[in-house]
């Protein structure tokens, strides 16, 4: 009976340990596979792999004790131990390089005056998994990536397309853009632009650039429609479609079967058919529409029972996907979410929670919702990639969590008293 006590007590304190979790740190930029002789002189990727954090929270990060993981954990070494330099405290919106080796990191990019960490790295070059871990042993960014994104063997990095998205391009730079804001090209065929040997350098004051929603803006060809066979002479038209994920709730009032929602907003100018077009959960699961269609600056909303779409309460990420495989919209929120409450766009990769639900709508947001920028604020989530913060969560510890605690463990010797008096 003690054993469940304190099993009891244990599983109250993790799931409080969710919501008071941190996450300002992001995996911004991978090297995993140079082995090129254009690249290094040896070709081999040996050494020679990286990768750049990025602080996206309103505090500066102190990252000692903290851990690099690609299938193992491995300490960082504070500089200037095994040639590192700069400092393990990372700024506000500062970059910091994790090297396999940082005298060689160096070497390849002269001049680069930002933050190099030395750890141990061992990236696969086919796929891999990649995780901060925090000194308190929490997970605070996890991205996973493999070959068919780009970057393989060809002298480019793999880099994330903006701060709050969980999407990675290959880079325009050749050698990436260490310490830079970033410079993907999310097109199927990369036309990469830049100097045979890179040589990049770091603005300690350089503001990082947020990429406006929506991720990208693929061109769809339209024909024209009509009972006879167009004329050779006919060119198809051209119009750039903007589609958007507006607005959801992960953890409606009653049924969440019933009452989940996703909605989309058509930003563009012209009406879009949808067929062939994919809503996706983060699980994969995705709903294909068919006949549906979304006029010019208008919504169309979802509901769960038409997509059998679960929208997961704790984190999720949500993409729009063009029938070319494009990633249209993509949004992602970790670090749970409050019941009655959805996940708006109030702006540009500016996401908060509302209590004013509009389905179909423009979005609407109390005073509290408009003062607090969640695109700003730090990160209270181990993988938060669109920050949900909570004002009550640092209060309603004590108020929730220590009584419940309390509730748990006499409920416990209530029955174990019960157990002893009553049955033989």
């Amino acid at each position: 009976m003690k054993k469940i006590i304190f099993l009891s007590i244990a599983i109250i304190l993790i799931a409080g340990g969710k919501t008071l979790a941190a996450g300002p740190i992001i995996i911004n930029e991978i090297m995993y596979d140079l082995s090129k002789e254009d690249c290094v002189a040896d070709g081999s990727d040996d050494t020679h792999e990286w990768i750049e954090i990025k602080n996206i929270s309103g505090n500066a990060v102190d990252l000692k004790n903290w851990k690099f993981n690609d299938g193992s954990n491995h300490l960082l070494n504070e500089p200037p131990k095994n040639g590192g330099q700069g400092s393990l405290i990372i700024s506000v919106g500062g970059f910091a390089i994790f090297a396999d080796d940082a005298n060689v990191f160096l070497s390849d990019h002269p001049g680069f005056s930002g933050t190099v960490i030395d750890t141990v790295m061992s990236l696969n070059n086919t796929s891999d998994i990649l995780k901060i871990i925090d000194a308190d042993s929490q997970v605070i960014d996890e991205v996973s990536y493999d070959k068919s994104l780009g970057a393989s063997h060809n002298c480019y990095t793999l880099e994330r397309i903006n701060d709050f998205a969980g999407q990675f391009c290959q880079s325009q730079n050749l050698g990436g853009s260490p310490g830079l804001v970033n410079n993907p090209n999310c097109s199927p065929s990369p036309t990469p632009t830049s100097n045979p040997t890179p040589t990049p350098t770091t603005n300690p004051s350089l503001s990082p650039t947020i990429t406006s929603s929506p991720i990208l803006t693929p061109t769809v060809t339209l024909l024209p429609t009509s009972s006879i066979s167009p004329s050779p002479s006919v060119s198809p038209q051209k119009i750039t479609v903007n589609l958007i994920i507006n607005e959801f709730i992960p953890n409606p009032v009653g049924s969440d079967e019933e009452n989940e929602w996703i909605e989309i907003y058509n930003a563009g100018d012209n009406e879009v058919d949808l067929s062939g077009w994919k809503i996706q959960d983060v699980s994969g699961k995705a709903y294909t529409f068919k006949e549906e269609k979304i006029l010019a600056k208008n919504y169309l909303v979802l509901y769960r029972p038409k997509t059998k779409i679960t929208i997961n309460n704790d984190a999720e990420t949500l993409s729009l996907i063009a029938p070319q495989g494009e990633t249209a919209s993509q949004i992602s929120f970790s670090g749970g979410s409050k019941e009655g409450y959805s996940f708006a766009r109030f702006g540009p990769n500016d996401w908060r929670w509302t209590e004013i639900l509009t389905p179909g709508k423009e979005n609407q947001f109390s005073t509290e919702s408009q003062q607090k920028s969640f695109a700003a604020s730090p990160s209270p989530s181990a993988s938060l990639k669109i920050p949900y913060t909570n004002p009550e969560s640092l209060g309603s510890f004590k108020k929730i969590v220590l009584p419940a605690i309390a509730i748990g463990a006499i409920f416990s010797l209530a029955a174990l008293i019960f157990i002893k008096k009553f049955i033989p």
